[in-house]
C-alpha cells in the first residue's frame, strides 16, 4: 500500500511538471484594438537562430462610421452596386450618397449654420469697436477735455485695419447677405401655442396654423408669404364667426341655463381648406439707361471735338410654362444718339426685336418647338447725315422669321434651336423712300421670300457675382442660294456690375450679310449707365 502512495505522488508531480512547461511556452499575443492580427510564418533557421518572428498587423477600418444607423450604412453600400435605370435617377443617387458619405460637408455645414446663429453677435461686436473708435480718438478728447477715456493710438490703428478686412472679405460679406435672405418669425396663438415659419425672399409658402383663444376656442388660419418676403397675408376658414369677448367676465348671481331649440346650433360647420395655385406667366423688365460725355476747351493745344453719347436698352420678357407646354416671349428695342463737336445730334442705334417660342416637351432635355422672330427700325436712317439719304424706316425692311424644330435646353440659362424647316421674309413698306436693290429686293417688289435651315444659340453665364456673360447666336442658311451665303447675326454683352442700379457693359455686334455687304460688319460700343430692373 505504502508502494502505491508513493507511485501515484510522483506520477502527480510528473504531469504537473509537464503543464508547466507547456505553460512556459504560450505565446501572449499583444492586443491590438479594431484590427486583424496575422503571425508571419518563420522557418527552421529563424528556430535555430533563435530569432523571434515579427509580428504583422492588418489595420482595417470600415467606411460610413461616422453614420450611426447601420440601416443607412447598408443601403450605401448596396445602392453603389445598382444601376439605375433612368440617368436623372442614378445621377440624384450618386449625390446623396456623396453627401452622406462626406463627413467634411457636416462639419463645413454645422459651422456656416453656427454662424449664422450668431450674426447678430458680431455686428453688435463691430458696433462697439466702431463706438471704442470714435471715443478713443485724438479729436474727440480735444473737443471733449473732460472725458477721461485713456488714448490709446496703436490699439485704435489695429482696430481699424480688422474693420477694414470685415469690410472687404467677400467671404464675410455673402455670408452676411445669405442670412438675411430667410428670417424666421414666430406666431404665438392666446394659449402660447408656437408655430414658426421662414420669410424667404423670391418664394411664396403658404403655413397653416390654428389660432386660439383664452378659452381653448380655435379657428383654422392661413398665412401666405408674399414674393418679396417682407410681407404676410392672413386667411380665415370661411363659415366661421367671431364673437366679442369681454375681457373682464362680470360675475353671475343667478344660475342660468343654456338651453336649443335645434340641435343643428352644435353642429360644427365644415372646414374649408384654401386652394394652393401654381403662377404659370411670368414676366419681368430690363431697363438700361447709359451716357458718354467729353469736353476739350477752346484752347487745348492738341485739338479735338466735344461729345455727347446716349444710349437705351429696354427689354421686356413674358414666360407662361404648365406642365410640358413653355411659350417665351421677348421684346427688345435699343436706340442711341450720338453728338460729336458742331455737327447735329444723329442717330447711331435704332433695332426692335420681337421673338416668340411655343415648346412641347419631347424626351428628356428637348423640346418641340415653333418660333417666330421680327426684327426692324423705328426711325429714319441716313448713311451719312450730311446727304440726308434715307436706307431704312419703320419696316423698310422688316425682316420675319417662321421656324419648325427642335429646342435643346439642359438649364434655364441654356438654349440651342435646331429648325430644318426655316421661312425667311424681307418686307418693304416703302420703295420709293430706299431703295429696294439695297437689301437684294427685286424693282418693283415689296416681299422677298426664303426657305432653309435655322440654327439659333443662346446662353447666359455669371461669375464672380459681378460679370455677366450674354451671348445670342443666329445662323440662316438658304436652301435656294449657295450653301456659302449665309446670313450670320452674333451679339455679345459683358456686363459689369458696380452697384445695385449702376452698371457698366461692352456690346459686341457682328452681321454677316451678303445681301447688304460682302465683309463682315463689326459694331462695338462700351456704356456706363443706369440699371432698373422691374
Amino acid at each position: 500500500m505504502r508502494n502505491l502512495v508513493l507511485v501515484i505522488l510522483v506520477s502527480l508531480l510528473s504531469f504537473n511538471s509537464l503543464f508547466a512547461q507547456k505553460r512556459t511556452h504560450v505565446r501572449v499575443m499583444p492586443e491590438v484594438q479594431n484590427s486583424y492580427i496575422l503571425p508571419l510564418k518563420h522557418n527552421r533557421v529563424d528556430s535555430l537562430n533563435r530569432v523571434c518572428p515579427r509580428l504583422k498587423y492588418i489595420f482595417r477600418t470600415y467606411k460610413n462610421q461616422h453614420i450611426d444607423d447601420p440601416a443607412v450604412r447598408y443601403a450605401l453600400d448596396n445602392l453603389k452596386k445598382e444601376r439605375a435605370k433612368y440617368y436623372e435617377l442614378y445621377r440624384a443617387i450618386n449625390t446623396l450618397s456623396d453627401y452622406a458619405e462626406n463627413e467634411h460637408i457636416k462639419y463645413m455645414l454645422n459651422y456656416v449654420r453656427h454662424y449664422f446663429e450668431t450674426v447678430q453677435a458680431k455686428e453688435e461686436a463691430i458696433r462697439k469697436i466702431e463706438e471704442r473708435i470714435k471715443r478713443d480718438s485724438a479729436e474727440f478728447y480735444i473737443r471733449h477735455p473732460e472725458d477721461t477715456t485713456r488714448h490709446d493710438e496703436l490699439l485704435n490703428q489695429n482696430l481699424k485695419t480688422l474693420l477694414s478686412f470685415m469690410d472687404r472679405d467677400v467671404n464675410y460679406q455673402w455670408l452676411k447677405e445669405k442670412s438675411r435672405d430667410s428670417v424666421q418669425i414666430t406666431l404665438l396663438s392666446a394659449s402660447n401655442h408656437p408655430k414658426n415659419l421662414w420669410l424667404n425672399t423670391g418664394r411664396t409658402q403658404y403655413y397653416r396654423f390654428m389660432a386660439e383663444n383664452f378659452i381653448g376656442d380655435t379657428i383654422g388660419t392661413w398665412v401666405k408669404v408674399m414674393p418679396r418676403g417682407n410681407q404676410l397675408k392672413f386667411f380665415l376658414d370661411e363659415n366661421v364667426y367671431q364673437y366679442k369677448k369681454y375681457t373682464q367676465p362680470k360675475e353671475i348671481k343667478e344660475e342660468c341655463r343654456l338651453e336649443a331649440s335645434d340641435s343643428i346650433y352644435f353642429v360644427l360647420a365644415e372646414m374649408n381648406v384654401g386652394k394652393l395655385t401654381k403662377r404659370h406667366w411670368m414676366y419681368y423688365s430690363d431697363v438700361t439707361l447709359s451716357f458718354g460725355q467729353g469736353y476739350i476747351s477752346s484752347n487745348w493745344a492738341s485739338g479735338g471735338e466735344n461729345s455727347l453719347s446716349i444710349l437705351s436698352d429696354i427689354k421686356y420678357f413674358i414666360t407662361y410654362k404648365k406642365k410640358n407646354t413653355t411659350w417665351e416671349n421677348s421684346f427688345r428695342y435699343r436706340v442711341g444718339a450720338l453728338k460729336s463737336g458742331s455737327e447735329d445730334l444723329s442717330k447711331n442705334e435704332d433695332k426692335l426685336e420681337i421673338q416668340s417660342k411655343l415648346g412641347m416637351k419631347a424626351f428628356r432635355h428637348w423640346n418641340y418647338a415653333t418660333q417666330f422672330d421680327m426684327n426692324t427700325v423705328l426711325f429714319k436712317s441716313y448713311n451719312n447725315p450730311k446727304d440726308k439719304k434715307v436706307i431704312a424706316t419703320f419696316l423698310t425692311p422688316g425682316n420675319f422669321t417662321l421656324s419648325l424644330g427642335l429646342d435643346f435646353k439642359p438649364r434655364n440659362n441654356i438654349s440651342l434651336y435646331l429648325s430644318p424647316i426655316a421661312g425667311q421674309w424681307i418686307y418693304m413698306r416703302d420703295t420709293n423712300l430706299v431703295e429696294p436693290s439695297r437689301y437684294g429686293l427685286e424693282k418693283g417688289k415689296k416681299i422677298k421670300s426664303d426657305a432653309g435651315a435655322k440654327i439659333e444659340l443662346k446662353n447666359q453665364h455669371d461669375f464672380f457675382n459681378f460679370l455677366k456673360l450674354d451671348n445670342h447666336l443666329i445662323i440662316f442658311s438658304s436652301y435656294y442660294e449657295q450653301p456659302e451665303k449665309l446670313t450670320l447675326d452674333w451679339r455679345l454683352t459683358l456686363t459689369f456690375k458696380i452697384n445695385y442700379f449702376m452698371q457698366t457693359s461692352v456690346y459686341a455686334n457682328a452681321v454677316y450679310n451678303q445681301n447688304d455687304s460682302k465683309k463682315i460688319q463689326m459694331k462695338e460700343t462700351l456704356n456706363l449707365g443706369i440699371y432698373f430692373r422691374f
